[in-house]
């Protein structure tokens, strides 16, 4: 059936949230190599994957969320009010999930929360006030101002269009950042790659609208899903020619690579739930997504108290040790523990799930 009631809630986001949320814990769990570790500068891996597609869910719930949010029919003061909130929460989240990495003496002011905080402010204020035309010419000015910015525009010491693993003028321009930096002289959700990431939450938002302007109409929200991803996608992968594909700077050929695939795979995920039926192996994507940042906060706080130091060793050194004279693999052995981990995660979620619990920034 593809053409369900207008108000009934798409599974595929869901499943598509969950399943964000399980690769983020996946590759962000010790002992991970190879695809499941980012790529040290340049190229895509896996796990490089993972945040972009967290922004672009942001953008989608964004684009549906403020669908009958007009300012000037809409009373705009508690919608602000909550945006804000929200935004802020995120951004409070995200530096008390820094304390467990670092100390106060050492505050570190960025992070993944801080940023999808930042950037989901930024695209209800998009939604809220701008056409799609405004929007899509928006995110077409940043990509092309951050790419004009780093080809043109030389930081001290390195001439224009550097850009290399810590000398170029994103990273450069981290060092005016107070507190902590995440790779000592620059960090990979620095304030300048934030303006791109805002790109990134827009993709999704567009993706919103084409599920909106469907309207009910699953086979042709998939088929436009494709499309646009398919031209976000090819353009990126042209782009990245000359202005190469790297996360942590998040280059506008990475901003449009990363949603090109994202949009398809929601297009995938839509026609796999909303319009064939399916369900199977869904059930545990949903109970993640059922409290996604919940989630990803437990999955950090699990994760430095299996590090934490019991005697002269901790939970994962011994471990780590007991594979070793056990003659696992390196790879057995990583993908073990990254079982175990995700169950230990998976455990607080569905009760809260069973219990119908679900926390809402």
């Amino acid at each position: 059936m593809t053409t369900p009631n207008s108000k009934q809630r798409l599974l595929s986001l869901d499943v598509f949230r969950g399943l964000t949320i399980i690769a983020m814990i996946v590759v962000n769990s010790p002992n991970t190599y190879g695809e499941f570790s980012h790529a040290y500068w340049q190229g895509i891996h896996f796990a490089d994957l993972i945040f972009p597609f967290f922004i672009i869910i942001v953008g989608v719930a964004v684009s549906l969320g403020f669908k009958h949010v007009h300012p000037h029919t809409t009373d705009m003061g508690p919608v602000l009010k909550k945006v804000w909130r929200r935004a802020f929460t995120l951004i409070g989240l995200g530096l008390v999930v820094n304390l467990f990495y670092t100390h106060f003496e050492q505050i570190r002011l960025l992070g993944v929360l801080q940023r999808i905080g930042l950037v989901y402010l930024a695209c209800c204020y998009l939604a809220i006030y701008c056409s799609t035309r405004t929007i899509v010419k928006t995110g077409i000015g940043i990509l092309i101002a951050y790419w004009a910015l780093i080809l043109f525009v030389p930081a001290p010491g390195l001439p224009a269009g550097h850009l290399e693993r810590g000398e170029n003028i994103v990273n450069w321009f981290d060092q005016f950042v107070p507190g902590m930096l995440w790779r000592g002289e620059w960090d990979p959700e620095g304030l300048l790659s934030t303006f791109p990431s805002v790109v990134t939450g827009i993709i999704g938002m567009l993706m919103g609208r084409i599920l909106i302007t469907a309207k009910g109409d699953l086979t042709k929200a998939v088929m436009n899903l494709f499309v646009f991803g398919f031209i976000c996608f090819a353009i990126g992968c042209i782009w990245s020619l000359g202005f190469p594909l790297i996360k942590q700077v998040w280059t506008s050929s990475f901003v449009l690579a990363t949603g090109g695939m994202g949009a398809m795979i929601l297009g995938a995920m839509m026609w796999y739930t909303d319009i064939k039926g399916y369900r199977r192996g869904t059930q545990l994507a949903v109970i993640f997504g059922a409290n996604a940042i919940t989630a990803y906060v437990l999955h950090v706080v699990i994760e430095k108290l299996l590090d934490w130091p019991l005697g002269d060793t901790s939970i994962h050194n011994a471990y780590v040790n007991w594979s070793q004279q056990a003659g696992m693999s390196e790879f057995f052995s990583a993908v073990l523990w990254i079982v175990l981990f995700v169950g230990g995660c998976f455990l607080p979620v569905y009760w809260l799930y069973r219990k119908q619990i679900f926390i809402r920034i």
